[in-house]
């Protein structure tokens, strides 16, 4: 009698621990593909490429310089403002002011963003990058759609 207690109680316990498995791995979001923007404006480009990772989404982003002559850009932080399904944006940091030569590739944070936030089907990424250039404030905004499966 004990043996079958035990015998059934090993086998709940497996099945258990296969459903919550299955549950978990079924339930993580993937995107169907990598997402990449480059969206110019002026002198600048916004580069930008989402994918997935191992803890969600992983967002690459810089800025491209494209003009003749040296710039120097003043932006708060972040330098790039992302969010999922809502249209929001915040740019609470210190300032900071980079000088930008032709050709220069901007890359504020060398650590990539990661977020889990998102639901299967479509949803929408809003980007939007804000800085200035002397007195002239400049505002580069995607809104693009992603397919989550």
């Amino acid at each position: 009698m004990v043996k079958r207690l035990l015998v059934m109680g090993v086998i709940v316990l497996c099945f258990g621990t296969i459903t919550v498995i299955w549950l978990k791995a079924s339930s993580e979001l993937t995107l169907s593909k990598p997402v990449l923007i480059d969206q110019k404006e002026d002198d600048f480009i916004l580069h930008m490429r989402i994918e997935n990772s191992t803890e969600g989404f992983r967002i690459l982003h810089s800025l491209e310089y494209t003009g003749q002559e040296p710039v120097t850009i003043e932006h708060r932080t972040p330098l790039t403002f992302v969010s999922f399904g809502v249209d929001k944006s915040t740019f609470t940091g210190s300032p900071v002011t980079k000088v930008l030569q032709p050709g220069d590739i901007y890359r504020p944070n060398v650590i990539s963003e990661t977020y889990n936030v998102l639901k299967k089907g479509v949803g929408q990424v809003y980007v939007h990058c804000q800085f200035k250039v002397g007195d002239k404030l400049m505002n580069i905004t995607v809104n693009k759609d992603l397919n989550l499966k």
